[in-house]
């Protein structure tokens, strides 16, 4: 792994333990390790020395596949559980007191009459990026919030999360990360290549562009700025609480840190979600909570018991967890209603 960066690294492990779970054939993850890392034999190289050698998991009922338009896809990123992984839970902050609080978060519908949702455009600094907006139809001013995807980019599940959110109050961009490659694809390896390939400071700067858009929106509330990502987007989340000052709340759903030095400079309040049984991400979280405790920030680190990596997204049975689900749901709401405040 010492030539591969840490979300390249992460990506690759997140396809090999999908590959191990018997969800991914052996041709779909040689292809997506080789759009990453541009080399078959490296990548041949590398899957061996990670335990994925000559058997083929071609007969597997579930591989990866496409993003399908008009449905929400199960993730890439989801997985069932796989081992155990121990670590201090600290206590949950209370649920907020809302529509969802005590019941599935639930998906809203595109025309819901108390949000509007929309394809939106908007300039990068290498291109313009894609996105999608939802904010309530209620007159007033809201708190912004960014949603980073997962490794298949962005799709109906996340804007469905963005048109959650923005039920709750808030202006929610879900941004797509594949825009300096024409955006999100039908194909997901060609998502998780491009996000594989792409330079971490390139996609910062992106995000950096969307949290300016949602600045610019005219029913944001001027200081109120949040970021949230699930998986891939979950390290990006850790990406934007440090290089993003003015972020006051930042949630990293089971991301991981690749600049963990640097996380006493955030200014942002940190909720840390992890899944219990999700070892290898799960097992940064006590290094990530040494750091923040140490510079005296604002942070909680949650591991959900039971629960596995992708455990929130509710498009995939092999991961979706319910009850940890709505749990995390309202303790994000409840952060992000303390701290966007």
């Amino acid at each position: 792994m010492r030539q591969l960066n840490a979300h390249q690294q992460y990506l690759i492990e997140e396809f090999v333990d999908e590959y191990k779970e018997r969800h991914m054939a052996r041709r779909d993850l040689l292809r997506r390790v080789v759009l990453i890392t541009g080399s078959i034999p490296f990548s041949a190289s590398l899957l061996m020395a990670m335990g994925c050698g000559g058997d083929d998991a071609d007969s597997t009922p579930t591989p990866a596949g496409t993003n399908t338009p008009g449905a929400s896809p199960a993730a890439t990123e989801a997985k069932s559980p796989t081992a155990a992984a121990s670590a201090s839970v600290a206590a949950s902050p209370s649920a907020a007191s809302s529509p969802a609080a005590g019941s599935p978060p639930g998906a809203v519908a595109s025309n819901d009459p108390a949000i509007k949702g929309q394809d939106v455009t908007y300039k990068g600094p290498a291109t313009d990026m894609k996105g999608y907006l939802a904010a309530p139809t209620a007159a007033g001013s809201y708190p912004g919030l960014l949603i980073i995807h997962e490794n298949r980019g962005l799709n109906d599940h996340t804007k469905d999360v963005a048109r959650r959110f923005a039920k709750q109050g808030y202006v929610a961009l879900a941004v797509d990360l594949v825009s300096r490659d024409g955006g999100t694809k039908a194909d997901v390896a060609l998502n998780t290549g491009f996000l594989g390939r792409a330079n971490p400071d390139d996609l910062i700067a992106d995000l950096t562009a969307s949290l300016d858009y949602i600045k610019a929106q005219p029913n944001y509330k001027a200081g109120l700025l949040g970021v949230i990502g699930y998986c891939f987007g979950g390290g990006y989340t850790w990406e934007m609480a440090i290089s993003a000052k003015d972020v006051k709340a930042a949630i990293p759903y089971y991301g991981t840190v690749r600049r963990m030095d640097e996380l006493g400079t955030t200014n942002a309040a940190i909720l840390a979600v992890y899944g219990a049984t999700d070892a290898r991400v799960t097992a940064q979280a006590p290094t990530a909570e040494e750091k923040l405790k140490a510079a005296g920030k604002t942070y909680q680190v949650k591991i959900y018991p039971g629960a596995g990596h992708a455990f929130f997204n509710d498009t995939n049975a092999n991961s979706y967890n319910a009850a940890a689900a709505l749990e995390a749901w309202n303790d994000s709401l409840a952060w992000f209603k303390k701290y966007l405040v």
